[in-house]
């Protein structure tokens, strides 16, 4: 069960680091989570850094063993991560979207992000680790386009209660790994500017578009001038 551990950190480079560094010492049982007040070294995907205030929102990674989840399928488990969040947010009473591949946005504007590293068993994911953010009581971000809990709903929010409801959330849906075309349909139906158009840029150039799906892979398939054209990330950025 997700949670049925709990490792509370004061600070710590990474959260996905310090379950990695745990997984070498054989040291992890299923469902552990750690959670830290303070990451020095957040890190999103493909490289990219994840910046959060100190002690205001949730940081945290789960060590999660996924049944019988083979590697060509890896992208369900990104999946059911988003539409966890989702689900959780939208249960708080916000309008929440997957924008592609797993961030979670709230008016155009993202308040939760996720990053995903898997451990690999010939040719089933061993385990994995999920990396989760999600934006609390933060209220300025600067020039970043995002937002929080405490902006969006006017009210201070409990940490703990945030992530005691995101755990509950998480082993409710748990369930649906078993079942890849219940996460296709609700991922889709949930999917930020899915048969929308849209501004996106690629190579440099601002080019107009419309999602039409997610590859089962993870690839953004967008229709360009009437042709469909696939993206892995980085290939392509949203504009807002």
């Amino acid at each position: 069960m997700i949670g049925s551990k709990i490792i509370h950190l004061e600070s710590v480079d990474s959260t996905n680091n310090y379950v990695a560094n745990l997984i070498k010492g054989n040291s992890l049982v299923n469902g552990t989570v750690i959670l830290t007040d303070e990451q020095i070294e957040g890190r999103g995907q493909r490289g990219s850094v994840w910046s959060s205030l100190s002690g205001v929102n949730l940081l945290m990674s789960v060590y999660f063993e996924p049944a019988n989840l083979s590697v060509e399928h890896q992208f369900y488990l990104s999946k059911f991560v988003a539409i966890t969040l989702m689900d959780y947010l939208k249960s708080k009473g916000l309008n929440a979207d997957i924008k592609w591949p797993n961030d979670i946005y709230v008016k155009g504007k993202k308040i939760a992000g996720v990053l995903i590293e898997n451990q690999l068993s010939g040719t089933n994911i061993k385990s994995a680790i999920i990396g989760v953010g999600l934006n609390v009581n933060q209220i300025d971000f600067g020039d970043i386009n995002a937002t929080s809990l405490k902006l969006e709903l006017s009210e201070f929010n409990s940490i703990d209660e945030v992530l005691f409801g995101l755990i509950q959330n998480f082993n409710k849906n748990v369930g649906i790994l078993e079942d890849f075309e219940l996460i296709d349909s609700i991922y889709h139906s949930n999917l930020l500017g899915l048969n929308t158009k849209r501004l996106f840029v690629i190579n440099g150039k601002q080019v107009c578009g419309i999602i039409k799906s997610v590859s089962q892979e993870g690839k953004l398939n967008v229709l360009i001038k009437e042709n469909l054209n696939s993206f892995d990330l980085k290939e392509i950025k949203f504009v807002f």
